[in-house]
């Protein structure tokens, strides 16, 4: 079992913090770890203590009173990792990480603060935020889309070859049953053409995929490659299971 831990040091090589500056990110800090506890479904969300304090600079550390398991603490780690990246754990709600980021907008403009998390050797893994941090997540935030390249798998719900100003299939993905809208050229036509003929074809469809990260889904695709599944029929299962014909 572990506990929870994230040291801060703000000011560094300075002595003090101002009141105004202290009282704000204490304040802010402690929102994160509450709103965080309930999105990792800690038993006290709110069970954070600050303690190990330095005279100096402000370094303390804010430590989760019950142990926990490393399912948790993986997940606490993880997550503070990226959001000193600049990302938006999937892990946590935007608001929560809007939390931290605002945290972050507090530094003074050249200021870097060192941020450190725990692993299950109880050995710090040090990282670093500036008000940079918080102005590229937020920028990040309200980019309506974002564009990776990846795959999807599914099967064809309809096609509107005359489409403009492109023509596109509708898949309905297999992992999720979501309608993804994929974009296709005229060298893709032959194979959509000969998925269409086999009922429940199961096609891998790789491009450019394009998110919408306001809703955390996918807007659509722009196929680069079809593939088709080899067809699956009732002698495939006999022969998985043991069941046919001896040879």
């Amino acid at each position: 079992m572990s506990q929870l831990r994230l040291r801060i040091t703000l000011n560094k090589g300075k002595r003090g913090i101002s009141l105004d500056k202290l009282e704000k990110v204490v304040e802010e800090m402690r929102k994160f770890l509450v709103s965080l506890g309930d999105d990792m479904e800690l038993t006290e969300p709110a069970s954070w203590v600050g303690l190990d304090f330095h005279n100096g600079s402000l370094a303390f550390t804010s430590q989760y009173q019950p142990e926990v398991g490393p399912v948790k603490l993986e997940r606490f780690n993880s997550a503070i990792v990226m959001l000193a990246k600049s990302e938006f754990p999937p892990s946590l709600r935007p608001s929560t990480s809007e939390h931290f980021f605002e945290v972050a907008s507090f530094l003074d403009v050249d200021e870097i603060g060192e941020i450190a998390v725990f692993n299950e050797d109880d050995e710090p893994v040090p990282l670093e935020i500036t008000p940079r941090t918080a102005t590229l997540a937020r920028f990040i935030s309200v980019l309506p889309y974002r564009e990776t390249i990846g795959s999807v798998q599914g099967k064809i719900h309809s096609l509107y070859k005359e489409s403009k100003p492109h023509p596109h299939f509708m898949l309905r993905e297999l992992s999720t049953d979501n309608l993804i809208k994929c974009q296709y050229e005229e060298s893709e036509y032959p194979a959509i053409v000969k998925a269409l003929e086999v009922k429940d074809q199961v096609l891998h469809v790789r491009g450019r995929i394009v998110t919408d990260t306001r809703g955390r889904s996918i807007h659509h695709l722009r196929v680069e490659h079809i593939l088709l599944s080899d067809p699956y029929g009732i002698e495939d299962v006999e022969k998985f299971l043991g069941t046919g014909e001896s040879q």
